[in-house]
C-alpha cells in the first residue's frame, strides 16, 4: 500500500492484544488496540482505519454486534474476525455480516499476516473498482465521444478503426469475431468469448470464442440465470476480478485447470437494450487485467452495441420501406400504406417530410404527445416545446444527423410531459426513408417504457426496504443506549434542581446523548433514502446537493466537513444532469485527498454573465508538475491499478458541453481549489437559437 496500513485490534484478553500488536508492529503496521466493542467504536469515531481485527467473544459488546455496527456506520472498513471457539456456523454468520475472513485462535503469525495482507489487497481492489465505477458513469454521459479524449493513444486508435471498419461487415459471425480479436488485442487476453441473446431474448449463444479454447463453445446455448454472466447481466455493470482467490464472492468458485491465471473480466454489451456479454481471461504474460483494460473493453462493447442497434433499425427500416415501395409512389399512397402499417404497431409513429413537417401519424403518437389533435404540415418542433432543454437538444441533434445522411439516429430515453397522465418515459428513434419519387422522409418512432421504468423504481425501493429490515436490530441498539443515558441524566438533573453545577453537568451529558442519537438518525436516513433517478435536467443547487449527499458517509468516515453555500439563482437555472457527475468527481477527489480530515467548501457565485462554483479544500495541495498535467487523459497520481486518470478529463469534456471551463489552483500544504465557470442558461439558449437560424439560412 502507498502508506503504512492502520489496524484496529479488538480483544478482551490483554495477553492476546499484546501478542498481536507486537506481530503487526514488527511487520510495519500502525496499530491501535481496544479491550471491547464499545471502546472500538469510540476509536473509530476519532480516527480512520484500513482494517479491524476483532475477537468474537467479548463482554459488553461481542464481536458479532460490533461487526454489525461497523457494517452500518463504516461500510468501507475491512474486518477480520478471531475466535477461540471457531465453528462453521459462526464463520458463515460473520461473512454474511460483512467480515472478510475468519481466523481460529491460537493465532499463528504467518496465518495472521497472510489474512491481513489478503484483506488489504482486497480493499485496494475494491477501491479501484469504485474509482472505475465513477469513471464509467462520467463516460456514459459522453457516450462514444469518450474516444475524442485521447485520440493519440494507441488503444483509442484501435477502437476508432474498429468503429470505422465494423459497419462494413454484413454477417454477424464475422462482426463478432472481429470484435473478439480486437478485445484480445487490447487486453493481451489469450482466451475469450462473446455471447449474444437469441432472437427470443431467452438464451445466450456463443457466437465467437478464441481458437485455443478447448471447450466447444461456438453456438453453445447458455441460460442467463446463473453464474458470473448472470450477475453482470442483472447489474448491467462490467466485472473485473484481479485475483479470484481474493474475492469473497468466489471463495468456493472452482475454476477449471485449463485457466492459467486467476484474473478475468466480464463486460455486458448494452445500449438501449442488453445484447450479451464479452468474457476474457488468461493474459498472455500471465499478469492480471487492469481497470484501464476493463474500461477499453467497456468502450468496445458500447461500439458493438451501437452497431447491433443500427442493424436492428436498418432491418425495421427495410421492412417498412418494402411495404411503402409496394404502394404507388405518389405521396398519398405512401401515407395510406404507412397508415395501414402503423395501425397495428403499439408504438408512436410519425412520418415527416424533409422540412420536418408532419405528413402522417398514428393515434399512439398523438396520445404520447398529449395532444387531442395534430395538424399535418406543422413542424414537429412546435409539439416539442414542453420538453426539458436537454431532451430538446438531443432530438435536434438526431434530426441533424439524419438530414446529413445517417440511416438511423437513436435519441435514447426522453421524458414526454402529459397534461393529464403525468410524464411518459420513452425511447425515441429516427429512421431515414428516401425514395426517388417521394423524396426524403423521416420516420419518428416513440416507444413507451413508462411501465418498465416504474417497475425498476419499485424494485429499487424494495431492495432498500430489505436493507432497512436487516439494519433494524442495529438501529434499535444505536438509539436505545444513548436514549437510556439521556433519561437517566435528565432524571438526575430534576433531583438536583437546587445545585446548578450538577444540573449543568447532567444536562451536558444528556446533550451528548442526544447528539449521538441525531448522528445515528442522519446515518439511517442516508442509507434509507435511495438515490433518486436523476431527471434529464435539474437545478444546479439540486445537483450539487445530491452529489454531497451521496458522498456524505465517506466524508464522515474521513472526518471531512463539507460546507455548501449557493446563491438563490442556482435554484432557478437548469442544466443537464451530466453536471452531477462532475460535482461527484470533484467532491470525491477532495475527500480522498484529505486523508487526515479537513474541510471542503463548495461555494457558488452569480456574476453578470456567468455562474461560478468553487470546490476548495484544505488538503495537502499539488505540486506544479502535477497541476499542469491534471486534465491530461490517463494521468493519475494514484498507485498503478488504482485509477484510470480519466475522471477530470471527462469532467472537463462535460463542462465544455455548456461552453463552460474548469480550472485548478493549488498550493502545497494549503489546499486545492477547482473552479467551474458556466454561462447563464439563457445566454446559451439564445446562442443555440441563433445557430439554428443561421443553419436554416444556409
Amino acid at each position: 500500500m502507498p502508506r503504512t496500513a492502520k489496524i484496529l485490534v479488538v480483544d478482551d484478553e490483554p495477553a492476546v492484544l499484546e501478542v498481536i500488536q507486537k506481530i503487526l508492529l514488527d511487520r510495519g503496521f500502525t496499530v491501535d488496540v481496544a479491550q471491547n466493542g464499545v471502546v472500538a467504536l469510540k476509536l473509530l469515531e476519532q480516527s480512520s482505519y484500513d482494517l479491524m481485527l476483532s475477537d468474537v467473544k467479548m463482554p459488553q459488546m461481542d464481536g458479532m454486534e460490533l461487526l454489525q455496527q461497523v457494517g452500518f456506520l463504516y461500510p468501507d472498513l475491512i474486518t477480520v474476525m478471531l475466535s477461540a471457539f471457531a465453528n462453521i456456523q459462526d464463520a458463515v454468520a460473520a461473512i454474511k455480516l460483512g467480515a472478510y475472513d475468519y481466523i481460529a485462535k491460537p493465532v499463528y503469525p504467518e496465518d495472521l499476516i497472510l489474512s491481513i495482507e489478503r484483506a488489504l489487497k482486497f480493499k485496494e481492489l475494491r477501491q479501484a473498482q469504485q474509482e472505475l465505477e465513477w469513471t464509467l458513469k462520467g463516460a456514459e454521459a459522453l457516450g462514444l465521444r469518450v474516444l475524442d479524449l485521447a485520440p493519440e493513444t494507441e488503444e483509442f486508435q484501435i477502437l476508432e478503426r474498429l468503429r470505422q471498419q465494423a459497419p462494413k461487415i454484413k454477417k454477424l459471425p464475422e462482426l463478432v469475431d472481429l470484435f473478439l480479436q480486437s478485445a484480445q488485442q487490447l487486453t493481451l487476453a489469450s482466451r475469450g468469448s462473446i455471447f449474444l441473446f437469441d432472437q427470443d431474448g431467452i438464451n445466450l449463444i456463443c457466437l465467437s470464442c478464441s481458437e485455443n479454447n478447448t471447450q466447444q463453445l461456438r453456438f453453445k446455448n447458455v441460460r442467463p440465470s446463473e453464474g458470473v454472466m448472470s450477475s453482470v447481466l442483472q447489474t448491467g455493470r462490467p466485472l473485473l476480478v484481479v485475483d479470484v482467490a481474493l474475492e469473497p464472492r468466489y471463495f468456493n468458485h472452482q475454476r477449471s485447470e485449463r485457466y492459467s491465471t486467476k484474473s478475468f473480466m466480464v463486460v455486458p454489451i448494452m445500449g438501449n437494450k442488453t445484447w450479451g456479454v464479452i468474457n476474457l481471461t488468461d493474459r498472455c504474460d500471465l499478469k492480471s487485467f487492469s481497470p484501464r483494460e476493463l474500461f477499453l473493453i467497456w468502450l468496445l462493447a458500447r461500439i458493438l452495441s451501437e452497431i447491433l442497434q443500427q442493424w436492428e433499425w436498418e432491418e425495421k427500416s427495410r421492412t417498412i420501406n418494402a411495404a411503402l415501395e409496394a404502394s404507388r409512389t405518389e405521396l398519398e399512397d405512401v401515407k395510406e400504406s404507412f397508415s395501414r402499417l402503423s395501425a397495428t404497431v403499439p408504438m408512436g409513429l410519425a412520418l415527416l417530410d424533409h422540412k420536418l413537417r408532419l405528413v402522417f401519424f398514428n393515434p399512439t403518437f398523438a396520445k404520447l404527445l398529449g395532444r387531442q389533435e395534430l395538424i399535418p404540415g406543422q413542424r414537429i418542433f412546435a409539439y416539442l416545446q414542453g420538453l426539458a432543454a436537454a431532451d430538446y437538444q438531443k432530438i435536434k441533434m438526431c434530426f441533424r444527423r439524419i438530414i446529413q445522411g445517417e440511416l438511423t439516429a437513436d435519441c435514447g430515453q426522453i421524458t414526454l410531459p402529459h397534461p393529464e397522465q403525468g410524464n411518459y418515459f420513452c425511447l425515441l428513434q429516427l429512421i431515414r426513408m428516401e425514395q426517388a419519387n417521394a423524396g426524403l422522409h423521416i420516420m419518428l418512432v416513440i416507444e413507451d417504457i413508462t411501465e418498465i421504468s416504474q417497475l425498476q423504481q419499485r424494485l429499487s425501493l424494495y431492495e432498500h426496504l430489505a436493507i432497512m429490515g436487516k439494519l433494524s436490530t442495529c438501529v434499535v441498539h444505536e438509539l436505545n443506549n444513548p436514549l437510556d443515558g439521556v433519561k437517566r441524566y435528565v432524571s438526575l438533573a430534576q433531583r438536583k434542581k437546587d445545585q446548578p453545577d450538577d444540573v449543568d453537568r447532567y444536562l451536558s451529558e444528556a446533550q451528548k446523548g442526544l447528539n449521538k442519537m441525531s448522528s445515528a438518525i442522519n446515518s439511517i436516513l442516508n442509507v434509507a433514502n435511495p438515490s433518486r433517478i436523476l431527471k434529464s435536467q435539474d437545478t444546479l443547487t439540486s445537483q450539487i446537493r445530491e452529489a454531497v449527499k451521496i458522498l456524505l458517509l465517506q466524508a464522515k468516515e474521513q472526518r471531512v466537513n463539507i460546507v455548501l453555500s449557493t446563491p438563490p439563482v442556482f435554484e432557478e437555472v437548469y442544466y443537464g444532469t451530466d453536471l452531477y457527475t462532475v460535482f461527484v468527481n470533484l467532491i470525491k477527489n477532495a475527500v480522498q485527498a484529505m486523508t487526515s480530515g479537513g474541510e471542503l467548501e463548495i461555494i457558488g457565485f452569480a456574476q453578470a454573465d456567468h455562474l461560478e462554483i468553487h470546490f476548495k479544500d484544505n488538503g495537502p495541495g499539488m505540486p506544479p508538475n502535477v497541476m499542469k498535467d491534471i486534465f491530461k487523459p490517463f494521468f493519475t497520481t494514484k498507485t498503478q491499478g488504482q485509477g484510470l486518470g480519466l475522471g477530470l478529463t471527462i469532467c472537463q469534456k462535460i463542462v465544455s458541453r455548456y461552453q463552460g471551463v474548469i480550472t485548478v489552483e493549488s498550493t502545497m500544504g494549503q489546499g486545492t481549489k477547482f473552479t467551474i465557470k458556466l454561462p447563464l442558461v439563457e445566454r446559451f439558449q439564445v446562442q443555440d437559437q441563433r445557430n439554428e437560424a443561421e443553419g436554416r439560412g444556409h
